[in-house]
């Protein structure tokens, strides 16, 4: 008896130790249910004095929440369905949109109600210190200026359909109601009327133009002053346009009849309004100068009676009783055959002085006496010719922008000359200092447009004189095109050849080699594609554009674009001393420059570890940089507030989603704002390590290990190998779970019991397949040596270029139990002269300088396109393969995905293509996503868990039940299976 005490005693005391220590139930894996409801933050915004924090929760499906917090914890709301949040400049308010419910939406959407009838938008305003919510219903859209002065405005919805009135009878199928029949009462007809008789001496008046019937009226606008709540109601409101510093807010205006037609210019402080033009016709671009109040628009109401009526440039000033014409069609400054259009841009120039306008080649009219061919006597075609530049697919693509496409002409407001600075030849001028400088560039790639198939990027680059109109080529055939420095000094590009950057002195001419003293490379030195190397960037200039940083690897260098003074390294060597890459962060955006002294944030990366963080450090002083936050996290960040230090940064692992987080520029004492996902505690997740190896090319490499959250070292797992290029340097991204839009989910296959490997692959060029192979298979193996891989359980997915690389990979090994292949190039012989849909480029240019890696044409290296097309291999193939190719790819043509099966089909190769209907080369549609999440897990299920074959895979899903049935249930115990 008493040992049977001690033993339930004991029995207790353990199960009481059990509950101490955390004994749980198993954490269950994530499925495919979880998608919808998993959670990200978006937009966080900070009031101006750094008091206020604001940012979107929203699920993948369904409805979100804004959160408004105060940075120092004292205060929370919650909004539900809030979104596109502004603070007021005086932080006094917070404006925001306020969503449907989704469930209403789509109830709507399912009654077939009117879009008048279906559930709208409402703006909410909410006063921060008290926590007062006003709401306005049905509000279609809101402005409110950069620098508001307290005062917003909207237009309302139009008005739902009223109810029916109980005695009124409902409208018969397919009719209306009609009203009681009523006699209505006797009048003239117009023939009846009695004509007017014409006086003697006196002429006819002329005809009133009438409105036309493409014109309708505009809508009424509320402005409201939001510290009152007072509004004030403008009718017949098209567009509204508030100044930058939200005193002035210009109206067009439309009615009904036209008599009150024009562009209205209110003074919102002072409660009045000015009438800048009046008269029937249309009145568009409206824009305002930042500075000096001064209102550009276009106008046809001179000529609005005609067809084709045309437009004239208009400004008005706060002096001006009228606006003033400033230019119209005929303008002997415009090209012959080109008029000014009502699209494009219309805006001034920083100081105001300046109005770029738009101008286009005019349109024929159409012939009023020709009758229009029918459609049964027009032919159908495309005419390629071998001039064409671009390509004709890529004509027919671009074909509505280049007939709408507009070229910049310039008003000098100051003398009243006009120029035009771009036309069909030099299609894009940039003016540099925000458009006051008498210089710009431009970079044309018109000599080079058929070579651009096969060689893209190259540009004839010149600086353009606008005062003058005179050109200055500074560089012809070149990869890089030219810029101008903030202050219009220096013209400045990168050369790929010299791998250095370059400026040249605008007035004088001189170039100068701006970093040919800096010792270390200013290229992208990890670039392995066939073409000349990128730079690794600037970083800002220094006011008068005294001195521009540059970017090496690692550390950051202050150049003097003159050449007169040596490069200083800013950071002192300590990225490269340390490994660790360092960026300038902009903590404001609204300067174009640096003073000597500026203090820097900035964002640091260690390339061995993947740590990172942020740094400070100062220019002109010779100190290294200081670590701020600095921890095995992904640290983004994103913002400051405009008048106090305070500033918004998130920061992730594998494992800790991305939330916000608060803190001043010290980071001493972050602070947590959001908990997106908390339900993750739920589920058996996932966690990452950073790998290393050598690849059969003696090249050190590094990649990532996902385990399950569970891990049990002493277990054998099944492993999938995912690749695309590189991809260590996101060890501590968090990936939600999500649905594939083409490749697998490491979270969701660790979460149930899968490892995923991630491998770093650098190219060799000339042999791309290879390079994956000399790369992926050390990888594997490496990991082969830790008993816990299962050697016989081992599978590999990709998607585009990793998908071709994985159907390389199957014909030069059998390691793998099963493979995914998606969009996979399988024949670079065919590949080479086909065409990207979505772009309607050429793919020469991707093996001859791009991704692929060739470095030549087929007939100058035909060997290497053999060597890397996995058809001509196909028979060596021994894995089971998953192929998705889809019939709307605009990258990789799907019958690329055709020749690949048929040729494994052939062959008898166990094989499955999965092609989505109308779906690009990753898929666009959930439902779609959905369904492939499932049959990739089904696949690798099967061949590395031995799970049953779904019917898909055993025997298919004929055309007869498309649609009807899916094939994602198991068939019954004993029946086919999927073989290989």
């Amino acid at each position: 008896m008493r040992r049977s005490r001690w033993l339930l005693a004991g029995f207790v005391f353990v199960l009481a130790l059990g509950q101490s220590v955390g004994w749980q139930q198993a954490k269950k894996p994530l499925d495919h249910s979880v998608y919808d409801g998993w959670k990200s933050v978006r937009l966080p915004a900070l009031s101006r004095d750094g008091q206020w924090l604001a940012f979107g929760v929203f699920p993948q499906v369904g409805d979100g929440v804004l959160y408004v917090k105060s940075t120092g914890g004292e205060s929370e709301k919650q909004i539900a369905r809030g979104s596109g949040q502004r603070f007021t400049k005086d932080g006094r308010f917070l404006l925001f949109t306020i969503l449907p419910a989704k469930a209403d939406v789509d109830q709507a959407k399912k009654d077939k109600k009117a879009p008048k009838d279906q559930p709208k938008n409402a703006l909410g305003i909410l006063e921060l210190s008290t926590g007062k919510q006003t709401t306005l219903e049905r509000v279609k859209a809101w402005k409110m200026a950069t620098d508001d002065a307290g005062f917003i405005a909207y237009q309302l919805e139009e008005p739902p359909t009223p109810p029916a009135k109980p005695d009124e009878k409902k409208p018969e199928a397919g009719g209306e109601a009609k009203p009681p029949t009523q006699t209505p009462p006797a009048k003239q007809t117009e023939a009846a009327k009695p004509a007017e008789p014409i006086k003697q001496g006196e002429p006819a008046k002329p005809k009133k133009p009438e409105k036309k019937k493409d014109h309708p009226a505009g809508s009424e606008l509320i402005v409201r002053n939001l510290a009152t709540g007072e509004e004030t109601k403008i009718a017949d409101v098209v567009d509204y346009q508030f100044s930058e510093d939200g005193s002035t807010l210009v109206t067009t205006i439309s009615s009904k009849t036209g008599e009150t037609d024009g562009v209205v210019v209110h003074n919102l402080q002072k409660k009045d309004s000015v009438t800048a033009m009046k008269g029937m016709g249309h009145y568009t671009l409206v824009t305002l100068s930042k500075k000096g109040g001064k209102v550009a628009f276009l106008s046809d109401r001179d000529d609005y009676a005609a067809d084709q009526p045309s437009y004239s440039v208009y400004l008005w000033a706060p002096h001006m009783k009228d606006a003033e014409q400033k230019v119209k069609e005929g303008n002997p400054a415009i090209q012959k055959g080109f008029w000014i259009p009502n699209r494009g841009s219309l805006r001034f120039s920083e100081s105001g002085n300046r109005l770029f306008f738009p101008v286009a080649p005019k349109p024929e009219p159409e012939p009023k006496d020709k009758p229009a061919a029918t459609d049964e006597e027009k032919a159908e075609l495309d005419i390629w010719s071998w001039r064409d530049a671009p390509l004709m697919p890529v004509q027919l693509l671009r074909m509505a922008a280049d007939r709408n496409k507009t070229y910049d002409a310039l008003i000098f407001l100051d003398n009243g000359s006009i120029r035009q600075i771009e036309d069909e030849k030099s299609d894009s001028v940039t003016v540099g200092s925000k458009g006051d400088s008498d210089l710009g560039v431009t970079n044309s790639d018109d000599p080079y447009g058929v070579s651009a198939s096969w060689d893209p990027g190259v540009v004839d680059s010149y600086l353009v004189n606008v005062r003058t109109g005179t050109k200055t080529q500074v560089r012809k055939g070149a990869k890089n095109g030219i810029s101008l420095s903030p202050d219009s000094r220096y013209a400045v590009w990168f050369d790929g050849e010299a791998k250095a950057w370059f400026a040249r002195d605008v007035r004088s001419g001189r170039v100068v080699n701006v970093t040919k003293d800096v010792p270390q490379p200013v290229h992208d030195v990890d670039d392995d594609h066939p073409d000349l190397p990128g730079p690794q960037g600037l970083g800002g200039w220094l006011k008068g554009d005294e001195g521009v940083l540059v970017y090496d690897q690692y550390d950051i260098w202050l150049c003097d674009p003159s050449g007169s003074r040596k490069p200083v390294c800013v950071t002192d060597g300590y990225g490269r001393n340390w490994e660790i890459t360092l960026r300038v962060i902009d903590t404001n955006p609204d300067e174009d420059f640096l003073a000597p002294n500026a203090q820097l944030l900035l964002n640091g990366f260690d390339q061995r570890t993947k740590a990172s963080g942020f740094l400070k450090d100062s220019l002109g002083v010779e100190e290294r940089p200081v670590k701020l936050l600095w921890g095995k996290y992904a640290f983004t960040f994103s913002g400051k507030a405009k008048n106090a230090n305070n500033v918004v940064y998130s920061r992730q692992t594998f494992s800790e989603y991305p939330d916000i987080w608060t803190s001043d520029l010290t980071f001493a004492n972050g602070k947590r704002m959001s908990d997106a996902n908390p339900q993750q505690k739920e589920y058996n997740w996932a966690t990452s390590e950073l790998v290393s190896w050598t690849s059969l090319d003696g090249i050190p490499l590094q990649g990532l290990l996902i385990k399950p959250e569970d891990f049990d070292p002493t277990k054998k797992y099944p492993m999938i190998v995912y690749f695309y290029e590189r991809d260590s340097q996101n060890l501590f991204r968090y990936r939600s779970p999500s649905p594939s839009a083409s490749t697998i989910n490491p979270t969701m296959f660790a979460s149930n019991g899968y490892l995923v490997f991630i491998p770093d692959i650098p190219y060799k060029i000339g042999y791309p397949g290879e390079s994956c192979v000399n790369a992926v298979l050390p990888g594997v193996t490496n990991l082969l040596d830790r008993t816990y891989v299962d050697p016989k359980r081992i599978g590999v997915q990709g998607q585009s270029w990793g998908g071709y690389q994985i159907a390389y990979l199957v014909t030069r090994t059998n390691l793998f139990a099963a493979a995914g292949a998606g969009a996979a190039v399988s024949n670079m012989f065919s590949a080479y002269g086909g065409i990207r849909w979505g772009s309607g480029l050429v793919r020469q240019m991707q093996y001859e300088h791009g991704q692929s890696r060739i470095g030549g044409t087929p007939w100058e290296k035909p060997l290497r396109y053999m060597e890397n097309s996995p058809i001509f291999w196909v028979d060596k193939v021994t894995t089971p393969l998953l192929l998705m190719n889809n019939d709307k790819d605009g990258a990789v043509p799907w019958y690329q995905g055709i020749e690949f099966f048929t040729a494994l089909r052939r062959l008898s190769k166990p094989v499955w293509m999965l092609v989505y209907n109308n779906e690009d080369h990753n898929l666009t549609m959930r439902k779609n996503q959905k369904d492939l999440s499932v049959r990739l897990q089904q696949f690798f299920d099967h061949y590395l868990k031995g799970a049953p074959a779904p019917v898909w895979m055993a025997e298919g899903v004929p055309a007869v039940k498309k649609g009807k049935t899916f094939g994602l249930e198991m068939p019954p115990a004993g029946e086919k299976k999927a073989g290989g």
